[in-house]
């Protein structure tokens, strides 16, 4: 019974915790904006390369329209960054520093693991090749996905995720 007692009161301080977003105290690299529930700054999350790095990542395997032979890519999960904002939306609007942009379907990004690879090989991503940011998908996991269409939505130097 006191077990019960101590989970039901430390219960609202756990999900006050889930929607807090730290401030960025750097650079921000990533803003993401639309119908999320949780931001920090006017309605949008802001994330700096600190708060990056504070993510869990995973890791894909895979050649792409990029480089022929497989390589590892790291970042987060998208779907899990999404979850983690309470983004609410079937489309997410990806927008490369040069104004490139392609929509990607939720649920193709939750079906399929993409990432937000913030390294390659072991090596940060930096805005000279292709980072800070690359949307992954395993190509070499689902034949289906190689096709021009999915290529198109991996978008490099990505600056901004728009939630629809």
């Amino acid at each position: 019974m006191r077990s019960i007692l101590l989970t039901l009161l430390l219960l609202p301080c756990a999900l006050f915790a889930e929607t807090e977003l730290s401030q960025p105290s750097g650079e921000v690299i990533l803003k993401i904006s639309g119908n999320l529930k949780v931001s920090n700054v006017d309605g949008e999350a802001h994330f700096d390369r600190q708060m990056i790095e504070k993510l869990v990542t995973k890791t894909i395997v895979t050649a792409n329209h990029v480089v022929s032979k497989s390589t590892r890519y790291e970042g987060p999960v998208l779907a899990d960054l999404l979850n983690q904002l309470g983004a609410e939306g079937d489309t997410v609007i990806v927008t490369a520093l040069d104004d490139y942009s392609a929509e990607i379907k939720r649920s193709d990004i939750e079906k399929y693991g993409v990432l937000l690879a913030t390294h390659e090989n072991g090596k940060m991503l930096t805005i000279d090749d292709r980072g800070p940011f690359f949307i992954v998908f395993p190509f070499d996991e689902y034949q289906k996905i190689r096709s021009d269409l999915y290529y198109s939505m991996s978008v490099w130097q990505i600056s901004t995720l728009e939630i629809e």
